[in-house]
């Protein structure tokens, strides 16, 4: 117990510096634990809003009969009880993230004929569908449910036809009512529906109706337009009797996959589930999904992704176990006369490690439970390596003290402490220790660029993931020994100037004081870490730039089915938009070579080159008279057709010539790769037959997109009157219109799947080196503060005043910062060309070239950086000052060190 109180009073007289050491374990615990508990939880996001985009047929795992089930031997049965059994067979990973299941019985869809009058060339679609849970999701407001057959509950059917609900949507775009009688003309008979009811979507957006939506699908001719295709709701008993008319009925087992239980560590044995039941599903079923698919190509994205913040961690628990160990020495340093005296009364060097051990851990180890509580706090899941990432940070902070304690009791230092007064001459060991991490910074680079990341056993190579750590190491150990000479050169020559304070400075600065290994390699790392994460956000941001520029090439672009022809007009009335300009965008237009016989599908766009694209002289100058008008294609494009050929736009073929190549075109996503361009004043378009636009090009500002939908439906429903004669509603349009804004575009590259873990870390990583290294600056002024005290009381005596003083402190850190931001920023913008194969960013740049680039602005933070360390500096100065008493120093001497 008084070993204790000894302990625990002795760490009180040395607060300060126990609780600086203290502060940074916590912090270095938070880093440890909270950002890449952030991160995961952006990947979380991430996966599920994927997984959220997928239509229900990729989804949900669905079990079906292969081709339908046929009755033409066996009467038709009731299989929903297979529902709960399949569902057990599922593998273990599998059956934790289902949350709902529906069994579905349906006849068709197939064309269908109301109270059997006359279809016409193109009937609506219907299909009569028996799915578990109806009435759980179904409120009935007109008519009643269905009850086919003697008894709605029975196992056999009764009687020539279904009882059947319809929406009320659905019954509109059917064209029935209550009482009516709907017939599906299936292969080979025909089954007959009775509309008994009309019901209401308790939630419609719920996943139970995901697979039944009321849409419109193209005719067989598609001269004939459009039609709907509508599910109208049955019991078991009208499935069966359904089934037993048409011979035919198709059977799932729906699962539905649920994205909130989805988790980015678990897409490993998820992928392995999935691939396991569609290996091996139920007797007679197949499995219908490519939700494994999406996984997968996450999964490969994420490796990716956790390369280049494995990176960026490494940069940043570097830097925090250099300010660590700087604290350390710091700590160690205030106290060597003290060691010194136990020395001389006969204690071991053990005795000494041992007392700064016991001290240590006493702050060691609450701070390190503080930041990794703190770190716990933090919304998202732990990485599988974070206790042995905080167990690191605590065992490095403990041992580090005694280690420095140790080694100066077990060597002393009889220079009086006054390393600024002795040239840094290294030891042979240490040169050949610094030359050995040069070239294992250089192998390491090397196996990189040859090797990739992604080589462990755990998805990344620890040794080749600290390869910018120790590229930054190997810069400041050379920075090291080069900066000296031209330094001691210009502390020659402001001997010769007029005044002593820079002589004084960059003398001081010229023999190591307090340009050092540690101080100097911390601040590098740090800047360096900062400047590479700013280097490949800016790099992948200019890139989804370029990509958004390409996909949206106006402010917002209006998408929809055909447009009227005074559309852009309509749009351009809008509050906001300063112009508009219609063009056609075909997603599969024919394609054939005048040189053979070969039919390529392309997507294809006819625009008139006044709209203001950036398409080349060729097209912008083209006028109507030529026998083949010119056109833009893609490069496979051009190395498939030749020079010349003709592409069907509408039903007629338009003959073109190859007036230019290239790789992307505006109008067009960077990820298209087969596209054509042909300019419209230039083709020989026939007055009967004009080219109906589908896109219309927005410019303006603050405008409503909503707004902007409204006017393109409005040109929508224009053109439908006038080719069906008579108008429609909106609800009736046959693909409503889209709006997309180049800025919504763009936004949403940097939120997709993986792509927002990747925005928020590199953020997280600039903002971090800047504070580390105004810390590691920080550090560095008080880790010479008495030495300075010192030497500034004595000067004052001569005449030395305090603006002098901190214009002395100027001189000795502007080298040392200099020479960080320098060495810091050049392996920082370096290191995405070293080390850039390996980092995979084409995968995060929305297709475009990662071409590297570095921001403007980048240079200005760096320099705001800079500055506020010095300011930080000269205020840590003053305060240590105050707190010493430089007036007593020459009194007291060694007493305040």
């Amino acid at each position: 117990m008084k070993s204790l109180f000894r302990t625990v009073h002795r760490a009180r007289s040395y607060a300060g510096q126990l609780g600086l050491l203290a502060a940074l374990v916590g912090l270095a615990a938070f880093l440890a634990s909270g950002p890449p508990r952030l991160a995961n939880d952006r990947t979380d996001v991430g996966l599920r809003a994927d997984i959220n985009r997928l239509i229900s047929g990729q989804r949900d795992l669905t079990f079906t009969t292969s081709t339908g089930s046929s009755f033409d031997l066996e009467p038709p049965a009731d299989h929903s009880g297979r529902l709960d059994e399949i569902r057990r067979d599922l593998p273990p990973a599998l059956g934790g993230v289902i949350s709902d299941a529906w069994f579905v019985a349906e006849v068709g869809p197939a064309d269908a004929s109301v109270n059997n009058g006359i279809t016409g060339e193109c009937p609506q679609l219907a299909a009569i569908r028996r799915q578990t849970g109806t009435d759980e999701a179904t409120r009935i407001v007109e008519g009643r449910r269905p009850a086919s057959g003697d008894s709605p509950s029975g196992d056999s059917p009764s009687g020539d036809i279904a009882e059947v609900i319809a929406g009320r949507d659905e019954a509109k775009a059917l064209g029935v009512r209550v009482g009516d009688t709907v017939t599906v003309l299936s292969r080979w008979e025909n089954a007959k529906a009775r509309v008994v009811g009309l019901y209401e979507a308790l939630d419609p957006a719920a996943p139970f109706w995901a697979d039944m939506l009321l849409t419109r699908v193209a005719c067989p001719n598609p001269s004939d337009g459009t039609r709907f295709r509508v599910t109208l709701l049955t019991d078991t008993a009208g499935s069966l009797t359904a089934g037993g008319l048409t011979t035919e009925m198709h059977e799932r087992w729906r699962y539905r996959i649920d994205e909130q239980r989805l988790t980015a560590d678990r897409i490993g044995e998820l992928t392995t589930a999935v691939a396991t039941a569609r290996r091996q599903p139920p007797d007679g079923t197949t499995l219908v999904s490519s939700v494994d698919t999406t996984l997968a190509e996450f999964d490969r994205r994420l490796r990716g992704v956790r390369a280049l913040l494995a990176v960026i961690q490494a940069g940043l628990l570097a830097t925090m176990a250099g300010l660590i160990l700087l604290a350390a020495r710091l700590a160690v340093d205030r106290r060597r006369a003290e060691y010194a005296l136990i020395r001389a009364r006969g204690g071991s060097v053990r005795t000494i490690g041992g007392r700064m051990l016991a001290e240590t851990l006493l702050v060691v180890v609450p701070a390190t439970a503080a930041g990794w509580l703190a770190g716990h706090l933090s919304a998202g899941r732990a990485d599988a390596g974070e206790p042995f990432l905080v167990a690191g940070v605590a065992l490095l902070a403990a041992l580090a003290p005694a280690a420095y304690a140790a080694a100066g009791a077990r060597h002393p230092d009889f220079t009086g402490h006054r390393r600024d007064l002795v040239a840094d001459r290294p030891s042979p060991r240490r040169i050949t220790a610094e030359a050995f991490l040069v070239l294992l910074a250089a192998g390491g680079t090397f196996l990189v660029r040859r090797r990739g990341l992604e080589t462990g056993p755990a998805g990344v190579d620890p040794y080749l993931i600290a390869v910018p750590v120790l590229l930054a190491l190997a810069a400041s150990v050379v920075a090291l020994r080069l900066v000296p000479f031209p330094l001691r050169w210009t502390g020659r020559l402001a001997a010769r100037a007029r005044g002593a304070v820079a002589f004084l400075g960059l003398t001081g600065a010229g023999r190591g004081a307090p340009l050092r290994s540690g101080p100097l390699a911390v601040l590098v790392i740090a800047i360096a870490t900062g400047i590479f994460s700013s280097t490949v956000t800016t790099t992948v941001g200019h890139a989804r730039d370029r990509a958004a520029e390409l996909a949206v090439p106006a402010d917002a672009v209006a998408a929809g089915f055909a447009f009227g022809s005074d559309t852009a007009q309509r749009i351009a009335a809008v509050d906001g938009v300063t112009g508009a300009a219609a063009f056609r965008l075909e997603s599969a237009a024919n394609l054939r070579s005048d040189a053979s016989t070969l039919i390529t599908q392309v997507q294809a766009m006819v625009v008139d080159t006044s709209t203001g694209l950036d398409l080349p002289a060729e097209l912008t100058s083209a006028r109507p008279g030529a026998q083949a008008v010119p056109a833009l294609v893609s490069t496979r494009v051009a190395q498939r057709i030749g020079p010349r050929g003709t592409i069907d736009v509408q039903g007629r073929r338009y003959a073109f010539q190859v007036a230019a190549v290239s790789d992307t075109a505006p109008g067009f996503a960077a990820g298209v790769r087969d596209f054509l361009i042909v300019p419209l004043q230039a083709l020989p378009v026939p007055a009967t037959q004009p080219v109906v636009s589908n896109r219309v090009l927005v410019r303006g500002s603050g405008f409503d997109p909503a707004a902007v939908r409204e006017a393109a439906d409005a040109g929508q429903r224009e053109y439908t009157k006038a080719v069906l004669g008579r108008a429609i509603e909106d609800w009736q349009l046959a693909m409503p219109a889209t709006v997309t804004t180049r800025d919504g575009y763009r936004a949403d590259l940097d939120e997709r799947g993986v792509d927002g873990v990747l925005s928020f870390t590199f953020a997280a990583g600039i903002v971090a080196c800047a504070v580390l290294a105004l810390l590691a600056v920080a550090l560095t002024v008080l880790a010479g503060a008495p030495a300075r005290g010192r030497t500034l009381s004595r000067l004052r005596t001569l005449g030395l005043s305090a603006r002098q003083g901190r214009r002395l402190l100027v001189f000795e850190l502007v080298p040392l910062i200099g020479v960080a931001v320098l060495v810091g920023s050049l392996v920082g913008i370096a290191l995405p060309t070293l080390i850039g194969p390996a980092l995979g960013l084409d995968d995060f740049t929305a297709g475009m070239p990662a071409v590297i680039s570095v921001d403007p602005l980048l240079a200005a933070g760096v320099l705001i950086v800079a500055a506020l360390a010095v300011a930080g500096a000269l205020v840590v100065e003053d305060a240590a000052n105050r707190r010493l008493g430089l007036g007593t120093v020459l009194r007291l001497g060694e007493e305040q060190s």
